[in-house]
C-alpha cells in the first residue's frame, strides 16, 4: 500500500511530465506554424518586390520635442501664455498654437504637456511642449532654428527651463545633434526632389 507522501510524489511527477510535454509540443507546433506563415509572406513579397520603391515620406516621423517647465514649480499664467503666443505670431488652432514658416506651412506646434494638450484661458499647467516633425515640414533646418529661437524667447518671458522629452535640460551637444539631423533630412529631401 502506498503512503500519502508516495501518492503525492507520484502526482507531482505526473504533473511535471504533463507540463514538460505541453511546453515541448507547444513550441514545436508554434515554430512550424510561424515558419509556414513567414515563408508564405516572403513569397508574396518576392512577387511584388520593386527595388525602386521607397517608403512614403508620410509614414516616417522624426519628432523633436522640447518641454518648457516652470522654474519655480508654479503654474504658468494662461492669459500671459496665450497673449505671448499670439504676439509671437502663432495661430490658435483648437487650443494648440501653431507657428508657420514663410510659405504658411506648419513649422511646429506648442501644446500643454498635460492631457488633453490644449491651452485655454482656464488652463493650469507647469509645462508646455514644442513639437516638430522634421519629416513633415518643408524646410527642416529653418523650422528647427525657428523653434529653437522661439523656445529661448518663450522660456525667458515665462521663466521656464527648456528640457528635452525626458525632462532633462537641453545641452549644446544635443541641440547640435538635432541640427545635424535636420540638415540630413533636408539634404535627403532635396535629393529625392532632384531625382524626380
Amino acid at each position: 500500500m502506498l503512503t500519502n507522501s508516495e501518492v503525492f510524489l507520484v502526482c507531482i511527477s505526473f504533473f511535471f511530465i504533463l507540463i514538460i510535454g505541453y511546453l515541448y509540443f507547444r513550441s514545436s507546433f508554434t515554430r512550424r506554424e510561424l515558419f509556414e506563415v513567414i515563408s508564405e509572406s516572403n513569397q508574396f513579397e518576392d512577387n511584388f518586390k520593386d527595388d525602386n520603391f521607397k517608403e512614403p515620406k508620410e509614414d516616417r516621423q522624426e519628432l523633436v520635442i522640447f518641454c518648457l517647465k516652470s522654474m519655480d514649480g508654479n503654474d504658468f499664467d494662461s492669459n500671459q501664455l496665450i497673449s505671448l503666443m499670439t504676439n509671437l505670431g502663432a495661430k490658435n488652432c483648437d487650443g494648440f498654437f501653431v507657428f508657420y514658416d514663410h510659405e504658411d506651412a506648419e513649422a511646429f506646434r506648442i501644446a500643454n504637456l498635460l492631457n488633453p494638450g490644449v491651452i485655454k484661458e482656464d488652463t493650469s499647467t507647469k509645462a508646455i511642449v514644442m513639437v516638430i516633425d522634421l519629416m513633415k515640414v518643408k524646410y527642416p533646418i529653418k523650422s528647427f532654428d525657428k523653434m529653437i529661437s522661439m523656445s529661448h524667447l518663450i522660456a525667458e518671458k515665462i521663466e521656464a527651463v527648456i528640457c528635452d522629452e525626458k525632462m532633462q535640460p537641453l545641452s549644446v551637444q544635443f541641440i547640435q545633434h538635432l541640427q545635424t539631423k535636420a540638415q540630413e533630412i533636408e539634404y535627403s529631401n532635396n535629393l529625392s526632389v532632384k531625382a524626380i
